[in-house]
């Protein structure tokens, strides 16, 4: 399925999908957090686009942005494997692909950096939009 896909096997992506004519691919994105969670079994990744919506929210409305945020949480995490982790994790590739016994699997592949592993499908936890400064 690859990253264009992304909102087709993401539950409640109605925040992305109502906003945007064209939903930005993850490539497209900055992966700029990544929580592994032990507890639950869950990962959550966070990005960030200046791909704007085309149709933003109301609650948007009179906000000054040029950047979105929005995290997506996998839940019952499987096959977890981690090699290396630096900063070239922010420009990695992220892959999303439905499995056939219908879980995800997901990668991110970086430079230095490799993470993948399987889920459920994932939640869309939080999308808000922010202005992100010019010095990054």
């Amino acid at each position: 399925m690859g990253d264009s896909d992304w909102t087709l096997i993401t539950d409640s992506a109605e925040a992305i999908t109502d906003a945007y004519a064209r939903p930005p691919r993850l490539n497209e994105c900055e992966l700029f957090y990544v929580q592994i969670d032990e507890r639950d079994a869950s990962v959550t990744l966070g990005f960030e686009t200046s791909v704007l919506p085309s149709s933003p929210p109301p609650a948007w409305t009179g906000r000054t942005y040029n950047a979105v945020e929005f995290y997506l949480k996998f839940m019952r995490v499987k096959e977890l494997r981690i090699t290396g982790w630096d900063s070239s994790a922010r420009d990695s590739v992220v892959m999303l692909d439905r499995r056939d016994d219908e879980s995800v699997r997901v990668s991110v592949d970086g430079e230095r950096s490799h993470l993948d592993f399987a889920a459920s499908a994932p939640l869309l936890t939080r999308a808000r939009p922010f202005l992100r400064s010019d010095a990054s």
